[in-house]
């Protein structure tokens, strides 16, 4: 009497890994739209960290593309397979690791920069010593007033003296509470020092998008392949 095994035909042709997120991750991964929703559009970030977005991104399309074929090749059985993916899963996650190591330097170089230019702009001077004291009282005056706030910033966005004053002053000296003080220090940057504020800006953009590499690299782990399977591999007999 003949049998006939009949295998169970994967209900997600296109991963190794048989789970809906897995599928939809590769599915998207393999897209130039999916890969920048993945890891950002290197043309809207910082310049120099642009070839790291794009080599992240190129190291994600080659895994995707080496899975793709490792689902084709007959010469390995499950296990191989799995094995072989786990080792191209962790080859991208360190491309994807690297990549965010360099962001998150120059997210930190630029905002540091970026501070360390408008401190200086916005330093005190000894020479405007009398005026500047004049303007924290002035200020100190506005501040417990219904309309002080908003007087103040357009006092701040009108001269730059009172822009100083408030960025380099403590919060408590001109009787603003601390969130406010710190929106005007960054209102006032953005007016007289555009290109501290671009700095600072293009830091904190970076800073957003570093995390999405490390969702990007834990996604890569729970969709290339089973470590369980893979793990198999080291039960071969050598001989």
């Amino acid at each position: 009497m003949n049998q006939t095994t009949n295998a169970v035909a994967p209900a997600f042709t296109n991963s190794l890994v048989q789970t809906p997120q897995a599928s939809g991750f590769l599915e998207l991964a393999g897209t130039e739209t999916g890969r920048k929703a993945f890891l950002g559009d290197p043309e809207k970030f910082d310049s120099d960290v642009g070839p790291d977005i794009l080599n992240a991104q190129i190291a994600l399309r080659d895994g995707v593309e080496t899975i793709a074929r490792l689902l084709k090749d007959e010469t390995r059985n499950e296990v191989q397979r799995h094995e072989v993916a786990g080792v191209v899963a962790a080859r991208t996650v360190e491309a994807l690791e690297k990549s965010k190591a360099a962001i998150e330097r120059r997210a930190e170089l630029l905002y540091s920069d970026g501070v360390a230019q408008a401190e200086r702009e916005f330093s005190p001077r000894a020479s405007h010593a009398a005026l500047e004291s004049e303007i924290r009282t002035y200020i100190r005056e506005l501040a417990n007033k219904a309309d002080g706030p908003s007087k103040i910033r357009a006092a701040m966005l009108e001269s730059k003296d009172v822009a100083a004053v408030i960025f380099h002053s403590p919060g408590f000296l001109v009787g603003i509470n601390p969130e406010t003080h710190s929106k005007l220090r960054f209102e006032a940057t953005e007016k007289w020092l555009p290109d501290a504020y671009k700095r600072m800006t293009s830091s904190i953009a970076l800073s957003e998008l570093a995390p999405k590499f490390a969702k990007a690299a834990n996604s890569v782990r729970n969709s290339f392949y089973n470590p369980t399977l893979a793990a198999k591999a080291s039960t071969r007999v050598q001989f």
